[in-house]
Order: structure tokens, then sequence, then C-alpha cells
């Protein structure tokens, strides 16, 4: 499958140098571009934030093999402060026994005895010699391994400053990807309720049973009323119509009466 699809490229390259001459390989280069462009901008937050949260958890490895050379130079400074110091304690040693030979052969003498043992004032100088000597070798070493330790402790110093750096950075890109997180959750929330969609047709189909379910209240509410009024009865609920003034006396001043016996001899004449 791999063989096919080189020949294919290759047969496709031959075809475009053909074609296209010396520009061949300017029309790819921007075609190429086009295609990576493409292919990124078809790329989703979310997966770019996922590769995201994995960049930053392949930094664990690095700050990991970081924190082994500064332990493993802290350590090697421990060893190195201590054998200075050994050998800063023997060289002591070895001082005061070449002060005390020097101050024995200042006497004079011409022997001398140490631990039951006597020494000509030759084998004194001799072993005095001997003694500076081997000194100022060991004082060389101990000035070269302060050196030497001095620039340790610097080297250990700066790597655990990086150390300390590379950390604090991590923990900095932790934090801008939870915020991230967070920032997505709320698009992603926004996006949900934006996405809900409710059919127009359906709203407005609701809204006519509502107004036809009020109209139909509304009619069986008036044909109760209706009701009442034909069956005669009391409209307690109606308002009480205001008198219009004294209807007896416009009576008798409509038909010249002026008391109520003579009303009553009109109401009892037969009518002609």
């Amino acid at each position: 499958m791999l063989k096919k699809v080189v020949v294919c490229a290759l047969s496709l390259f031959l075809m475009g140098g053909l074609l296209l001459g010396s520009d061949a390989f300017s029309y790819l280069r921007t075609f190429g571009g086009q295609v990576r462009e493409a292919v990124k901008s078809e790329i989703s937050v979310e997966f770019e934030l996922d590769r995201i949260r994995d960049e930053v958890d392949n930094l664990v490895p690095e700050i990991r093999r970081h924190m082994t050379i500064v332990a493993e130079q802290s350590v090697d400074v421990k060893d190195m402060e201590r054998g200075l110091t050994d050998k800063e304690a023997s060289l002591g040693k070895q001082k005061e026994a070449i002060l005390a030979l020097r101050r024995d052969l200042e006497t004079g003498n011409d022997s001398f005895t140490y631990r039951a043992v006597s020494y000509s004032r030759s084998e004194v100088e001799s072993d005095l010699a001997h003694r500076f000597e081997s000194f100022c070798s060991v004082e060389e070493t101990v000035k070269r391994d302060r050196q030497i330790l001095a620039a340790q402790r610097d080297t250990l110093r700066a790597n655990q400053q990086k150390l300390d750096t590379l950390l604090s950075r991590k923990q900095d890109l932790v934090v801008q990807v939870a915020q991230l997180e967070a920032r997505l959750k709320q698009v992603q929330a926004a996006e949900a309720i934006n996405s809900i969609e409710i059919d127009d047709s359906k709203l407005a189909h609701v809204e006519k049973m509502i107004k036809d379910m009020n109209r139909a209240l509304d009619v069986r509410e008036s044909v109760l009323e209706t009701e009442g009024s034909v069956l005669g009865r009391i409209p307690v609920n109606e308002e009480i119509v205001p008198e219009n003034g004294d209807i007896v006396g416009e009576i008798d001043s409509h038909f010249g009466l002026k008391s109520d016996g003579a009303a009553a001899e009109v109401s009892v004449q037969p009518s002609i």
C-alpha cells in the first residue's frame, strides 16, 4: 500500500513538473500551505485544548530529568564538602606535627626521642622535609578542591533556580489550561442554549388553542347570563337604577290632578 502511495506521489510530481515547468515547486509550496491552513481551520477547539493539555503533560518527564540532575549534583556537593572537611582536618594535624618537629630542631640537640625511639638530627630533618612536602601537596589539593566545590555550588544553585522556574511556569500553564477549560464549558453551555429551536408554527398553534378556549368560555358565560334573565332571576349583581324623581307628581301635573280623590274620580269615569 505504501509503495502505491509513493509511486502515485512521484507520478503526480513528475506530471506537475512536465506541465508547470520551473514553477512546479512554487505551485506545490502554495498548495501545501493552503492545505495546511485548511486542515488547521478544521481542527476543533476541544481537540486543540486536548493537544495543549498533552503538551503540558509532556513537560513532566523533562522536569523530572532536571530534578534528577539537581539531586545528583546536590549529593556530589555534599560528598565533596565531607571530603574537603576530612582533608582540612588531616592538614591541620600535619601542620601541628611539622611545627612540633621544627620546635624540636630549634633546640639544637643532636638526637631526639619519640615514643622510646631515638632519632638523630639528620633523621628528624629528613622526616620534617618529607612531611612538609606532603603537607604542601595536600594543601594544593585542598585549594583545588575548594575551587571545584565553589564551582559546583554555583552550578547547583543555577540549576536549582532553573528548576524552580520550570516548576513555576509549568504550574502557570496548568492554571491557564484550567481557565481555558472553564471558558470552553461556558461557551459550550451558551451554544447549547442558543441551539435550542422551537417551531414558530407550533407556538402559534398553541396560542390559537388558548384563544379558542377563552372564546368558548366567554360564550358559555354569556349563555348562562341570558338564561338567568329569561327565567326571571333576580339580578342580584346588576346595578340599582337610580330613581328619576316623583312619578306621582309628574302624572298629576300632566293630567291636572290636585289630590288623590280627584285622581280616583278620573280613574272610575267610564270612557265615552
